[in-house]
């Protein structure tokens, strides 16, 4: 009977201790769970909203944001290229619907950030410079009015131009080729009102989505701001 008592104190000691040792664990895993965490990078400011990613999600980037755009691109990519120059030029025009929807996007975000047209290639045949500098000048209001109606003409040259060339390439019917040019009009024209709104109207300046404070005329010192012009002779 005594040996029978001693054993179940022995066991329920050991139980005891054993029990200990798991809280004891525990608590250290909690600690350096907690210290790792507040040790490890916090996640950045994510800029994607609700408009969907801009590349990889359909063609041409930024799909979403344009409706002409992309109907004009599936209207030109239902067909099948005859003539072999066709299929440059329809990859151009692809290219060219792609930078229409992507500097719209960015110029009608709310973060004022380079986001979509960094990811679009500078291209001789109808960039006069890339559409990512037009975006981030917008966004400072440094890109005279010239300059942005001289790039936008470009597209929209450049476009009917290749249009014009896959009506041959592609055999498009009259009544295609009116909807494609107008298509491609639309889409220009909401682009320009846009452009003019973001670019070359008044407004705060951001640069990487902050708000600066731009000098627009001289500075004058403190000290000379109480001296009268001068009349004299030297």
């Amino acid at each position: 009977m005594g040996n029978t008592s001693s054993s179940s104190t022995t066991t329920g000691g050991a139980a005891a201790k054993l029990f200990s040792y798991v809280l004891i664990a525990l608590f250290i895993t909690a600690f350096a769970i907690a210290v790792w965490m507040s040790l490890s990078p916090k996640c950045g400011k994510s800029n994607e909203g609700f408009a969907g990613p801009a590349v990889g999600a359909g063609m041409p980037d930024c799909m979403s944001t344009s409706s002409d755009c992309a109907e004009l691109y599936a209207l030109l990519n239902s067909k099948k290229v005859l003539l072999e120059e066709g299929t440059e030029d329809l990859r151009e025009m692809n290219l060219i619907l792609s930078k229409i929807s992507c500097l719209k996007r960015d110029l009608l975000s709310t973060a004022k950030l380079v986001s979509a047209t960094r990811y679009q290639p500078y291209s001789t045949a109808h960039d006069l410079q890339p559409v990512a500098e037009i975006a981030s000048q917008c966004f400072s209001k440094t890109i005279p009015q010239r300059d942005l109606a001289l790039s936008l003409d470009k597209w929209g040259s450049r476009s009917t131009f290749l249009i014009k060339r896959l009506c041959t390439s592609e055999n498009l019917s009259e009544d295609e080729e009116k909807t494609a040019l107008t298509l491609l009009g639309d889409a220009m024209a909401d682009l320009n009102d846009i452009a003019k709104t973001e670019c070359c109207n008044g407004g705060e300046p951001t640069i990487a989505g902050e708000p600066v404070v731009r000098m627009v005329g001289g500075f004058i010192p403190d000290k000379t701001q109480g001296l009268k012009e001068y009349t004299g002779y030297y």
